[in-house]
């Protein structure tokens, strides 16, 4: 992440800072709870591992509630340019299951030079699919994953303003940001068809989502 906890300074003289919010919950158990790893991002285009930017979600700034939900605070550094928001990967699981996901986003944005911007809340629900809708995750492990509720399952995904708590939250959390200039220049609406339409297109999606290990994505780079 772009500042924790420890950091004083915001610096934004090459790189802009993206902040986010991120709830992801689980609409039939609050056992089997998503928990957040990687967030990647890509240019238009991506062709190549350096067009790719994977980051590690890390703890400062992470609530748990006892209904079942895992918030997030989210600070990106960022080159300015258009990206695209990809995905979020994630684990999911008590011993002795244990399921891995991934809530695709395929959100459009923009990101203006020598600024720290705020974009909006991401909020994502896993719950029983019907029919032929995207898939939360692999179907293999087979018994983990349908136990967790992955392979059958699917995210409901939601994008909303929520800077009258989320930028006071995060003033409060890193001492770099409390007096830094914040503008809110909100993620575009989620598009459930457009995702779908991706989903079946990538022959891979239809059984299996990326691979996630020890909090770090396939194929691009890893961001702290």
């Amino acid at each position: 992440m772009a500042v924790d906890k420890k950091t004083h300074d915001v610096d934004v003289s090459t790189k802009s800072i993206v902040l986010l919010s991120l709830d992801v919950s689980h609409l039939d158990s609050t056992y089997y709870v998503p928990r957040a790893n990687v967030i990647r991002l890509q240019t238009p285009g991506a062709k190549e591992k350096a067009d790719r930017q994977n980051f590690k979600i890390d703890s400062d700034g992470m609530t748990s509630t006892a209904t079942g939900h895992n918030s997030y605070l989210l600070r990106l550094s960022l080159k300015p340019g258009r990206y695209e928001v990809m995905d979020v990967f994630g684990d999911t699981g008590r011993f002795p299951f244990h399921g891995f996901f991934s809530v695709p986003l395929l959100l459009d944005i923009d990101v203006p030079a020598k600024s720290v911007i705020y974009m909006g809340r991401i909020a994502a629900v896993l719950r029983p699919r019907q029919g032929n809708e995207f898939r939360a995750g692999s179907v293999v492990p087979l018994l983990d994953q349908a136990v967790t509720g992955v392979s059958n399952g699917t995210f409901d995904v939601a994008v909303s303003d929520a800077s009258q708590t989320d930028i006071p939250m995060m003033r409060a959390m890193f001492p770099s940001l409390k007096t830094a200039d914040i503008r809110t220049v909100m993620l575009p609406a989620f598009d459930r068809d457009k995702v779908q339409q991706w989903w079946e297109g990538d022959s891979k999606n239809t059984e299996a989502a990326p691979v996630v290990a020890g909090g770090t994505a396939s194929e691009a780079t890893v961001t702290a």
